[in-house]
């Protein structure tokens, strides 16, 4: 027996709502210059200016691109070449506790806290090949190699930096971290106003 299109519909239009694709959207996409585009139900769909993005969504882009999203709550992501970021969870009602949860499989992004990650009981998560950073409050930028994580706080806040058994705290402005796959010494440490410049170039 085939399947009648109406039926079609319906199963389809089920199983959006069942992984929260068919919700309301939770971004949206500011900016979009190059090859830029999500992953959204293992199709990848072309991500233009004013485009919604979607819980689950996986940012991507490519050679020479740029991405800009502003979240739900206000928070400010921007990302560079060469980039996965994935939106594993974002749950936010204004002047309650929320929760955030994206995971970076590479490249390289920034991000300016909105208002869910100021609330007081709020979680902020970003997860990496090669850490797991808890955030507070912050604007703070980060690049994912195949080997190579680097973080650093770009204004007040904190950064708490989990790497196998280590712990990374960044509380100042400017401090930066260097993780290394393979090697357990891990070494904070100050930006210089070059590489300030050269970070945000990377995203701008």
């Amino acid at each position: 027996m085939k399947n009648s299109p109406l039926l079609l519909a319906f199963l389809f239009s089920f199983v959006c709502a069942s992984i929260g694709w068919a919700n309301e959207p939770v971004g949206t996409t500011l900016r979009a210059s190059g090859a830029t585009s999500v992953l959204r139900l293992e199709n990848v769909f072309s991500q233009r200016k004013d485009d919604p993005v979607f819980w689950q969504d996986t940012i991507k882009t490519g050679a020479a691109s740029r991405m800009e999203i502003r979240f739900i709550d206000n928070t400010m992501l921007y990302v560079g070449d060469h980039s996965s970021l994935q939106i594993d969870e974002l749950v936010y009602q204004p002047n309650k506790p929320g929760r955030a949860f994206f995971t970076l499989s590479q490249g390289v992004f920034r991000m300016v806290s909105g208002a869910l990650n100021k609330m007081d009981g709020s979680t902020f998560t970003l997860q990496t090949p090669l850490a797991t950073i808890g955030i507070r409050g912050t604007d703070f930028w980060g690049h994912q190699t195949a080997d190579k994580l680097t973080m650093a706080l770009l204004d007040d806040g904190e950064l708490r930096i989990t790497s196998g058994k280590e712990i990374i705290v960044l509380t100042n402005p400017l401090e930066a971290v260097v993780i290394e796959k393979g090697k357990n010494t891990v070494d904070v440490f100050t930006l210089t106003p070059e590489q300030v410049a050269q970070a945000k170039k990377t995203i701008e």
